[in-house]
């Protein structure tokens, strides 16, 4: 029982990570230091190596790169469920009637 709650929790994990991916692709938001950006904004991408200073990133820019990072949630989310539904039809086919 409780391995298949586990699977089915993995699946809706899954499904999680999809609908995330999906939502970051269609409606993407940036932020900047827990501030949200909007159009015409910029933000300064410092490191931890580099005290200095970093580089200067547009609002623009940062949304381009959510756009293109978000089809790959979306696959991920997709394969998290696929594994996790087959990893349910095998062990639902290799219990015995009766067992829990």
């Amino acid at each position: 029982m409780i391995k298949r709650i586990g699977l089915w929790g993995f699946v809706l994990a899954g499904v999680a990570i999809a609908a995330w991916g999906m939502t970051s692709w269609v409606a993407p938001s940036t932020w900047c230091r827990g501030v949200e950006m909007g159009p015409g904004d910029t933000c300064e991408k410092s490191s931890l190596s580099d005290v200095s200073g970093g580089v200067m990133q547009t609002y623009e820019d940062r949304i381009a790169v959510a756009r293109e990072q978000a089809p790959f949630g979306v696959g991920a989310g997709v394969a998290i469920v696929a594994f996790g539904t087959v990893l349910i039809i095998q062990d639902a086919r290799g219990r015995r009637p009766g067992e829990d």
